[in-house]
């Protein structure tokens, strides 16, 4: 770890008697500094009736204190020069912000300030959560978001923890009380389910004094439950979804469950995703859009969270084509490579992409403090993250074509076909573009 970080600088880490976990990455290189406030509460640690909370509460912890009332966080950090930000996820939800090394004393005081002393009442609930309807009516309006949420609901069975995105159930979130908001925010809005990165022009022992200061007299929770059972039985074939959308264009999303993101494989399908995606020279861009002329546009993401995750794919192409040619054709290049492999061209090329892309984030503190942070919600332990850019460089030829055994199988597979509700300007559009391929 120490020769990972040797060009940045020191990184040192201490846990306060109340169970704060603070991680404090020193780089000087410019007077800015960089806070990361990770709390281990998302939308899979909501309860029936109350989904949407987590990411509600995203929204509510800017509402104010007695000390810093209600528009002072943003405008005392604008003030200074500072920015901020915040997001909720199934696993976690993150405060961010970025200021002058000057004046971490401030952030650091408010931050603190608002973990054991917000302020939550009716006209703030209410509020809040019409700007989160407001949210809900326009990812609805947008009919490929709305499509993709649905796909991600249905990636896990009804009833898992998963089975809800962040931004959770309006219905519920409609009869959630203060009273229930007050209880989420002393369970899960402390010290001991939290983790503090300081990344930046910052000296250790100045971060530990104000973290003591500040989060020190915060008592821990009594009430932390368990964490919930992430775990998602196996399938015995495929689930195929065949959707109408008001996009012009279909669309196929397929995507593979594969394991949770501490999982010794992950690092071998983030390559093997390099090697399908990554850029025009990929298979799938290859294969779909230059040597079959059946798509527009192919990509893919692994989605890894602590929990199962997906290995997802979708392409964008003609109303002439079948939705089961494109299907069949990314299929087919999956294949190929559980039977025989990739090159070494085809690896070197995909570890050099992503060993690149870590690199290029230890020059930012605001992506240090994000990485380190997210190592040590991830294995429990932010030194992993320098230990993954190890493991990248150590994925085989034979490690790509194991795991794409392991995961890409018909009962791991989900698919959702969407074609368009009217093809009328649409197919018109997308003929003239496609013979142009032909």
């Amino acid at each position: 770890m120490a020769a990972i970080f040797a060009e940045e600088g020191d990184i040192s880490d201490f846990t306060l008697q109340n169970g704060l976990k603070v991680i404090v990455m020193e780089k000087h290189a410019v007077p800015v500094v960089s806070i990361n406030l990770w709390y281990d509460v998302g939308s899979h640690d909501e309860w029936d009736g109350i989904r949407g909370t987590a990411h509600l509460f995203e929204h509510m912890m800017f509402r104010g204190t007695e000390s810093v009332p209600d528009g002072d966080f943003d405008r005392l950090l604008d003030a200074v020069g500072g920015d901020n930000n915040a997001s909720t996820s199934d696993d976690h939800t993150i405060y961010y912000e970025r200021l002058p090394a000057g004046e971490l004393e401030l952030v650091l005081k408010m931050e603190a300030d608002r973990m054991e002393n917000l302020i939550l009442n009716q006209e703030i609930l209410d509020t809040e959560r019409e700007v989160v309807h407001e949210e809900e009516r326009q990812r609805s309006a947008n009919p490929i978001q709305k499509l993709i949420l649905k796909y991600l609901r249905n990636s896990v069975p009804k009833g898992h923890p998963y089975a809800e995105t962040p931004i959770g159930i309006m219905e519920q979130l409609d009869t959630v009380s203060v009273e229930t908001c007050q209880t989420f925010y002393k369970m899960f809005y402390a010290p001991n389910n939290a983790v503090l990165v300081i990344a930046g022009d910052v000296h250790p022992q100045n971060a530990k004094e104000l973290t003591e200061i500040y989060f020190g007299p915060i008592p821990p929770s009594l009430d932390l439950p368990k964490n919930p059972d992430l775990s998602v039985p196996e399938r015995e074939d495929k689930i195929t979804l065949l959707e109408k959308s008001s996009f012009d264009i279909p669309v196929t999303f397929m995507g593979y469950q594969i394991p949770p993101a501490k999982h010794e494989d992950i690092q071998a399908l983030e390559v093997l995703n390099s090697i399908l995606s990554g850029g025009e020279s990929s298979r799938l861009h290859q294969r779909l859009v230059r040597k079959d002329k059946i798509a527009l546009f192919s990509a893919g993401q692994p989605m890894t969270r602590q929990g199962p995750g997906l290995f997802l794919y979708f392409a964008i192409y003609f109303p002439h084509i079948k939705p089961k040619k494109i299907e069949a054709a990314i299929i087919d290049e999956l294949n190929q490579i559980k039977q025989n492999g990739v090159s070494d061209k085809e690896l070197i090329k995909a570890r050099k992409q992503l060993l690149a892309s870590k690199i290029f984030q230890r020059y930012s503190a605001s992506s240090l403090a994000n990485s380190l942070g997210n190592a040590e919600m991830i294995y429990g332990d932010y030194r992993e993250y320098g230990k993954e850019i190890e493991r990248f460089s150590n994925v085989s030829s034979k490690d790509i074509q194991r795991v794409a055994n392991s995961y890409f199988n018909d009962s791991n597979l989900m698919v959702m076909h969407i074609s368009p509700e009217n093809l009328g300007f649409g197919k018109k559009l997308m003929m003239r573009i496609a013979s142009l391929f032909m």
